[in-house]
């Protein structure tokens, strides 16, 4: 006994949504990887303290107060002499103190970067803010790990251009991909969308419905696809500290990248399979 007309539609669908549901998993993990990447790269970069040294009676309080207002610095704290002096003693476990009589460390204002300046400056803008600040009166010099940053920067560089082509590959795949499962869907009732076509239906009305229906594919996929992608961040969270910060807006930019993407690349999809139905000869349907 051959299938009902309605159990194979049913089937048709449910492996149209399947399809597209694994196809925009994979980019919705594409789209995540460069998410934790970034924010990974953020977040080293914004983990460096910069050391600010005072030159000898300077008023630290206050230069630590001034730091602290501008936009690229997230907290800013002042040590004194002898309070590093005492750090070191504990750190070496020798009370150097009392053989120098005097505190060999000069002050300092150590400086933590706010994550979201850094990461839009980079490097570059590290050491033009690091110029400026080395011109303020009373200070002495600006010590942070540069080479460490240049370096780390490189390396995102080289890491970049790579993974953005493969980005655009996968991208072009996608697109074959689902735009290959809309059009065997479509295919299947190729006569049904010419015989329509033969009684007089507008192109507008005949296409409607089938790309209404592609969307609601693209629809359910992109929920199937989310909930696999927000699966597998949350069995990578114990493993991925940055994954401990992510929220709602993280996510949210997740579902809507990939709702945007299957709806719109199954409805154009179907109505490119449509059109290429509507007034073509009978025996190219066969």
């Amino acid at each position: 006994m051959k299938p009902s007309r309605s159990k194979a539609h049913g089937f048709s669908a449910f492996s149209t949504a399947l399809g597209v549901a694994l196809t925009l998993g994979v980019l919705g993990t594409l789209a995540a990887g460069a998410l934790i990447v970034k924010e990974l790269r953020t977040g080293w970069l914004a983990s460096m303290t910069i050391q600010v040294v005072l030159e000898e009676g300077a008023n630290g309080e206050r230069a630590a107060s001034e730091w602290g207002a501008d936009d690229a610095v997230a907290s800013a704290v002042y040590i004194d002499a002898d309070s590093a002096s005492a750090d070191m003693e504990r750190e070496l476990g020798e009370p150097f103190m009392d053989f120098l009589g005097a505190s060999p460390l000069p002050a300092v204002v150590e400086l933590r970067l706010n994550p979201d300046w850094i990461g839009q400056a980079g490097s570059q803008g590290l050491a033009d803010k690091a110029a400026v600040w080395a011109s303020r009166e009373g200070v002495s010099r600006v010590a942070y790990p540069q080479r460490v940053l240049e370096r780390l920067e490189r390396g995102f560089a080289d890491w970049t251009a790579p993974l953005s082509v493969l980005l655009v590959v996968f991208m072009v795949v996608a697109v074959a991909q689902i735009f290959n499962v809309v059009r065997l869907s479509v295919f299947g009732r190729r006569q049904l969308i010419r015989s329509m076509d033969l009684v007089g239906a507008p192109p507008s009305r005949i296409r409607r419905p089938f790309i209404a229906e592609a969307m609601g594919y693209g629809l359910v996929g992109a929920m199937l696809a989310y909930a696999g992608v927000v699966g597998l961040l949350g069995a990578l969270k114990p493993f991925l500290s940055v994954l401990q910060s992510w929220g709602p807006e993280q996510l949210l930019s997740l579902l809507v990248l990939q709702l945007a993407m299957g709806m719109l690349m199954t409805g154009l999809s179907a109505r490119w399979a449509v059109a290429k139905y509507l007034g073509a000869r009978l025996d190219k349907l066969v």
